[in-house]
């Protein structure tokens, strides 16, 4: 289970990275949280969640609140979208990525719990 929640990480950080390099690319891709993108502090989360999850399980609680910001981001964001609002970044299919980012969120969440 270490190893799935290390690799979904990383995917997720390789995910949120690339999104983040676009909007500093283009600009107003991602909605901002005072003035910061909000995909900048995805990436800042999961990059310090997998760091969290790599030093070891003293550290849980931590893990837990670091990923519990992009938790909130992507369900705030999830929110917004099925209020009929348009925020979050999308897919080449047209998918909101906060839908994707509260899948990948949840699962990180439960693979965590389960491990112990």
């Amino acid at each position: 289970m270490h190893y799935v929640i290390a690799v979904i990480l990383a995917f997720v950080i390789y995910g949120s990275f690339q999104l983040s390099l676009k909007d500093f690319r283009k600009k107003n891709i991602c909605p901002k949280i005072i003035g910061i993108p909000a995909c900048y502090l995805v990436l800042a989360f999961f990059a310090g969640a997998l760091v969290l999850h790599l030093i070891g399980p003293q550290l849980v609680y931590w893990y837990y609140g670091f990923i519990g910001v992009p938790f909130i981001l992507a369900l705030m964001g999830t929110l917004t979208e099925v209020s009929g609002k348009v925020v979050c970044p999308r897919t080449s299919g047209g998918t909101p990525m906060c839908f994707i980012s509260l899948g990948f969120c949840t699962t990180l969440i439960v693979l965590k719990f389960f491990s112990f």
